[in-house]
């Protein structure tokens, strides 16, 4: 008796020698998950001496996507499809909650609602799951004789076949993701290889202020920008955009800004300086991990052909206002000239048949009134082309606009127009030409007065001060019968009126008075709804009048 335990011991030894190697390999060889499991449990089954054997893989969720098993006829078909439902069997679910080896003893008895227990007389059963680095990869089901299921030398088996599965799985996984990835920035590199080459724009990547990649792209004129863009002294770049373009490049480095949008002149390559002519070029530069090295990719484009139309269509909206105001000068002058021709044609036949002498000082006087007109237009022009240096000083707008509305507070109430005003005593002071305001504000409640004067519906003007944290607010309602859509658009172009007996230069000039502060005249109105005009003054940039004039007219 002894002989033959010995001799059944050292043949399960062999077996368990043999099966350990044949699964040892295959972990090693196979790559694909299925095979590697189904191989498993035929060796199990087939070398170990299992009855039968099935295992189970596990997505990241916990979700069963796999079953492999060895051993079963058609009985195992139905555990398969429950398994799948994730409809777990006991063993299965005790050896998921425990990283230990489950052994079950009598498993018609104590899993007899499992479909497999009626065959599993004198046989006992082992569970075991696959944990690796604290994921659970799936479990391990085995059939095994009565006698060997609590056997602590099979258990510490089973454990270890289990734990070198996972580890398996575990590398399967990380061979995965590496060739995912590895695929990820093949197409990566490819696509970026698709686009560099085939871009219409000059690209580069710049690394420690020297340029270790670049491509002049498809567009001929490209050619021109190589080193273009060259830190830190940017020599190509035009003298007057150098410093802007260094500051921002500076930013992008240190991590202040994301993204270097800028326009900016250059010296084509090869080209004398003193005598080249300067082109425009637009700029987008971002950092990039290039190679491991914290890098600059840039993307520049040349514009001079952009610059030059949009050059051509505002000299061209300068002369369509120039137009504008010519036909308004020419249209203001010709009456009072008629006028005058009319008159002077009097004077003479007075003269050539000696009539009365004060007919003549009549006539004279009324060429003096037409000539005063003309002079008077010619003043408004002038004022509006070329008005005079403001004088700014820190000013409280409550004190002059206080000042100002006394004075039209009587003509309104006499026109049936009530006037509400609301000014904010807390508004601190600004940077401004009170005269100028005074004026500005006194034609537009002059202006709202007019556009209501025939207004049957309720007439009321309402002038308010607020300021927030950049500006001081001015704010002047009518209930008037508003400014059609249609006709908002040009309400601030010169010479622009609907009224008979104006010249349309008013707003213009008060619009350009606000532009002259740095501030923002605005227009809000809806047709029988009244018009609100808003002027935003701001509060901490001192206006350099001339170079503000000098934009407005760019």
């Amino acid at each position: 008796m002894q002989k033959d335990a010995r001799l059944e011991k050292s043949e399960r030894l062999n077996l368990v020698l043999t099966t350990i190697r044949d699964v040892g390999r295959l972990l090693i060889s196979q790559r694909d998950k299925g095979r590697l499991v189904q191989g498993i449990c035929d060796i199990l089954v087939g070398k170990r001496g299992y009855y039968n054997a099935w295992i189970g893989l596990m997505d990241q969720d916990g979700k069963v996507v796999l079953v492999a098993d060895s051993g079963f006829t058609d009985r195992f078909a139905a555990v398969r499809s429950q398994i799948l439902e994730q409809k777990f069997t006991r063993c299965i679910k005790k050896t998921l909650a425990s990283e230990q080896v489950f052994a079950v003893l009598d498993p018609v008895k104590e899993c007899s609602r499992c479909l497999l227990a009626h065959g599993y007389a004198d046989r006992g059963g082992l569970a075991a799951s696959f944990v690796h680095e604290q994921r659970n990869f799936g479990f391990m089901v085995l059939s095994i004789p009565k006698h060997l299921a609590d056997d602590l030398t099979e258990k510490h088996i089973v454990k270890e076949m289990a734990d070198d599965i996972a580890a398996a799985l575990y590398r399967l996984d990380l061979e995965e993701k590496q060739k995912k990835a590895e695929l990820a920035t093949q197409k990566s590199r490819a696509r970026f290889k698709t686009l560099i080459e085939n871009s219409l724009n000059y690209i580069s990547i710049i690394q420690n202020h020297e340029i270790v990649y670049q491509k002049p792209g498809l567009r001929k004129v490209h050619s021109l920008m190589t080193h273009v863009f060259n830190p830190p002294q940017f020599s190509h770049v035009y003298a007057g955009d150098r410093k802007r373009i260094s500051h921002k490049y500076q930013a992008l480095l240190a991590g202040q800004i994301l993204r270097m949008e800028e326009d900016f002149r250059y010296y084509p390559k090869g080209s004398d300086q003193a005598a080249a002519e300067v082109r425009w070029a637009l700029i987008s530069a971002t950092m990039i991990d290039y190679l491991g090295v914290q890098s600059v990719l840039t993307n520049i484009m040349d514009i001079t052909d952009s610059k030059e139309v949009e050059n051509f269509l505002r000299i061209q909206d300068k002369m369509t206002s120039l137009g504008r105001v010519t036909a308004g000068i020419a249209h203001e002058i010709r009456n009072p000239l008629s006028g005058i021709y009319i008159y002077l044609k009097a004077l003479k036949n007075i003269y050539n048949e000696m009539g009365d002498i004060t007919k003549v000082v009549s006539i004279i006087e009324k060429i003096e009134l037409a000539s005063d007109k003309i002079e008077s237009i010619i003043k408004r022009v002038m004022d509006f082309s070329k008005p005079g240096q403001p004088r700014f000083v820190f000013a409280n707008l409550n004190t002059y606009i206080d000042e100002v509305t006394k004075l039209t507070a009587v003509t309104l109430r006499k026109s049936g127009i009530r006037f509400v005003k609301h000014l904010d005593p807390d508004i601190p002071e600004c940077f401004v030409e009170p005269h100028l305001i005074e004026q500005v504000i006194l034609n537009l409640i002059t202006n709202a007065a007019e556009a209501m004067k025939n207004f049957s519906g309720e007439k009321q003007i309402q002038l308010s001060t607020t300021s927030t944290a950049d500006h001081v607010i001015i704010q002047i309602t009518d209930t008037g019968p508003g400014i059609p859509i249609s006709r908002q658009g040009k309400v601030f172009d010169p010479f622009y009126t609907t009224k008979s007996n104006s010249s349309g230069i008013g707003l213009s000039i008060c619009h350009r008075i606000i532009l002259d502060h740095g501030g923002v005249l605005k227009l809000t109105s809806a047709e029988n709804k009244g018009t609100r005009f808003t002027i935003e003054l701001p509060l901490k940039t001192r206006v350099n009048s001339k170079e503000t004039r000098d934009n407005s007219k760019e």
